[in-house]
């Protein structure tokens, strides 16, 4: 099953993935996104691939 998962450390507080994704992210306090689903099947496993390819810090990513 894959799993989505966001390097805080990189992230640039862009807010796309939260804007664009809202299913799967919310914004932290410190504006940084919270995974909401950290194993995301059938539609949210599109939504994931595409918050990775547009997070201009590519710090999201979807394995496995």
């Amino acid at each position: 099953m894959p799993r989505l998962t966001v390097e805080t450390k990189k992230c640039l507080k862009s807010g796309q993935c939260t804007y664009l994704h809202p299913s799967l992210f919310k914004q932290g306090p410190d504006g940084r996104p919270i995974v909401l689903v950290a194993e995301p099947t059938g539609g949210l496993i599109q939504e994931a691939e595409h918050a990775a390819e547009i997070c201009p810090a590519q710090a999201i990513h979807l394995e496995g």
